[in-house]
């Protein structure tokens, strides 16, 4: 607490003793001190000792990072080259396992596999700038084949493998790729798009697995025909090249191609495994999908950056987590929120105290369950950080700090030198707020915002390199934020500045929401909805749901008068199904009766997500939940929304 009226008179007239009592040459120290005194004193200077050592961790980490990168930069050396070292190093260390077929590769090896793929392309005539889109689960195969072809400068397509129909097109089609990779279980999904005429049936489509169904090539079965030695090399293809393109779901609908370079991709996995202490001997379990950036670039990127050993299951598994973990002697591993409830959901078993994981990281786990989860299982360090796939305003939680996914130093006048700033939004509105001279206003400690981050043109890391289409990169700049000219990346997202400077995640703002560790696009899962011959309008929102991570999806739909209801579900049933990943999937579809408009004549999206799913407060509107295992909506009912609020039911 602040100093009393009486202590500051009293710590003033000692002040005045001292310098009535020393030599005037004293004088300014003895100043000095009285001010330092004084300033320590306040709630200020409480506040900044106490975060002292984690700011100095903090420059020490950036300091670091960035003179790494700085050196790379000034070899230009691409991400394949770099991985050459560790292959060099120790070529007989295991590089990767795949849990479900048993199979493991050696650096060595790993690299030659990457060499035949590389190899394979460039007898196809592929060349540097061409795309190649994967649609495949987890596998040793699927790092192998990026790899590979970026070794001559072939863009590679991560597509995420629970895609459907429309989508799954769109990220096909805007991705230009001349051919596409796929897997046996996949290939139905892919079909079901060319067969709608949503693909074009003149992009090759190609197995990675030895699988033959007498159209299309199995590259599995092919590759003994082609050399492991290196491809020559391809002239400008250096560490500012692009290595691939990596999906986000923004406001504008379907998945957007965030841009990926060769530099990129190595600072972040460098960054994210230097913050949390990653080195050579750590063996990393993946489970989470290999074409986002998590396990995509964090995870397997470990490899390439730190040289350790990755053990890559092809799908999250509560009931098998801790065994793998015993089994391979895992000692780092990845989450999401999700996954940590989950595992605090699974039954217990001896595996899960007889592990070696020392360290997890990720995002999204809850600060509520924080100290539960990690007694529990016993956990080292929990590395919690926030970042975006394509931007550039990244925070690491350094200290452990219970809830915290980041921190920004609360020093007066910082913001001139850091590049992550919040600023105030209208939560209702989503409209940034400005000052009279036009002017974002920052937030302070104690106050929420969106995260931003400056865009510094002649600063790589600093630079927003965007997406495939330049109009979706241009929707994700604010302009004139603190000074006019000025050009930020907008995060989409509200966090939390504590009086300590921690960070804490609080929402997305615009039209997605966050569910089972997926961003959802409510316009994409709209447009799936609007055009049902009985719809006559809908809105899609995330809602809180009970204990659960996130915000589930729930559509407020106005239909035809005199339909027939059940078979209306049934029929959005087959149409939200067949056109939309599990996760985008809406929970809870209310029947609005009484429609309350915008000026626009939109359904009111704000009122309808502070209602949610309360049978109360929607006023009698029927209500249908999500049944996962049944796939089918379901009477919403008193006792299973208490169920529901209470987390005992959670099987969507």
């Amino acid at each position: 607490m602040p100093d009393s009226p009486k202590v500051a008179l009293l710590t003033f007239a000692v002040y005045a003793v001292i310098l009535y009592n020393v030599n005037s040459f004293f004088w300014k120290f003895v100043f000095v001190g009285y001010v330092v005194f004084r300033l320590l004193r306040t709630d200020f200077g409480r506040r900044a000792v106490a975060t002292i050592p984690r700011d100095i961790a903090g420059l020490r980490l950036l300091i670091s990072v960035k003179s790494t990168i700085n050196g790379l930069f000034k070899k230009d050396r691409p991400i394949h080259d770099i991985f050459l070292d560790q292959v060099r190093q120790h070529p007989n260390k295991v590089a990767v396992i795949e849990i479900e077929t048993g199979r493991q590769l050696n650096y060595r090896e790993l690299n030659e596999l990457a060499n035949q793929y590389a190899n394979l392309y460039v007898n196809e005539g592929y060349k540097m700038g061409d795309v190649v889109a994967l649609f495949m689960d987890n596998s040793i195969d699927f790092f192998a084949i990026w790899l590979g072809l970026s070794k001559i400068g072939v863009v590679s397509a991560f597509i995420n493998s629970n895609l459907k129909l429309e989508p799954l097109a769109h990220s096909i089609n805007v991705s230009k790729c001349k051919s596409c990779i796929t897997t046996a279980s996949l290939l139905p999904m892919y079909q079901a798009a060319v067969e709608k005429n949503l693909i074009s049936d003149y992009i090759n489509v190609f197995l990675a697995t030895n699988d033959i169904d007498g159209r299309h090539r199995s590259l599995e079965r092919d590759l003994h025909l082609f050399s492991k030695d290196e491809p020559a090399p391809v002239n400008g293809l250096n560490f500012k090249s692009v290595l691939c393109y990596i999906y986000t779901s923004g406001t504008t609908g379907n998945p957007k191609p965030a841009v990926i370079k060769h530099f990129r991709y190595y600072w972040i996995a460098m960054a994210a495994g230097r913050a949390f202490g990653i080195t050579k001997p750590d063996v990393v379990y993946i489970t989470m999908p290999m074409y986002h950036s998590a396990a995509g670039i964090m995870g397997i990127g470990s490899l390439i950056a730190f040289g350790s050993t990755a053990v890559i299951r092809k799908k999250f598994s509560a009931s098998n987590f801790w065994k793998d973990c015993v089994k391979y002697n895992v000692t780092a591993t990845q989450y999401i929120g999700e996954i940590c409830r989950y595992l605090l959901a699974a039954k217990t078993c001896p595996e899960e105290k007889q592990h070696k994981v020392r360290l997890m990281w990720g995002n999204g786990l809850r600060g509520q369950i924080w100290k539960e989860f990690v007694g529990r299982f016993g956990i080292k360090r929990i590395g919690e950080l926030y970042g975006s796939t394509e931007g550039n305003s990244n925070i690491v939680n350094l200290d452990n700090h219970v809830g915290s996914c980041g921190f920004m130093p609360i020093y007066p006048h910082i913001g001139a030198f850091y590049p992550v700033r919040l600023i105030k939004v209208d939560r209702a509105t989503g409209e940034l707020e400005r000052d009279v001279n036009g002017l974002c206003v920052p937030c302070v400690p104690g106050e929420t915002g969106e995260m931003v981050g400056v865009i510094k043109e002649k600063d790589a890391l600093l630079k927003f390199e965007g997406y495939v289409s330049d109009g979706d990169t241009q929707k994700k700049i604010y302009r004139d934020v603190f000074k006019h000219g000025d050009k930020v990346f907008a995060s989409g997202d509200i966090l939390h500045w504590d009086e300590l400077g921690y960070l804490y995640f609080v929402d997305r703002c615009g039209d997605t929401f966050r569910w089972k560790g997926e961003n959802v696009s409510t316009t994409e899962v709209e447009g799936i909805l609007q055009p049902v011959m009985d719809v006559e309008d809908a809105t899609v929102y995330g809602v809180t749901v009970g204990k659960m991570e996130g915000r589930a999806g729930m559509a407020g739909v106005v239909v035809k008068e005199g339909i027939n209801v059940e078979k209306f579900l049934s029929d959005i049933t087959s149409r939200l199904t067949e056109n939309l990943a599990s996760y985008a999937i809406p929970v809870f579809i209310r029947l609005c009766k009484e429609v309350d408009r915008t000026g626009t004549f939109k359904l009111k999206k704000t009122d309808l997500q502070k209602q949610g799913y309360d049978l109360v407060a929607c006023k009698g509107d029927p209500i249908y939940y999500w049944s996962g295992a049944e796939k089918t909506y379901k009477p919403l009912t008193e006792k299973m929304q208490q169920d529901i609020d209470a987390g005992v039911y959670d099987r969507f």
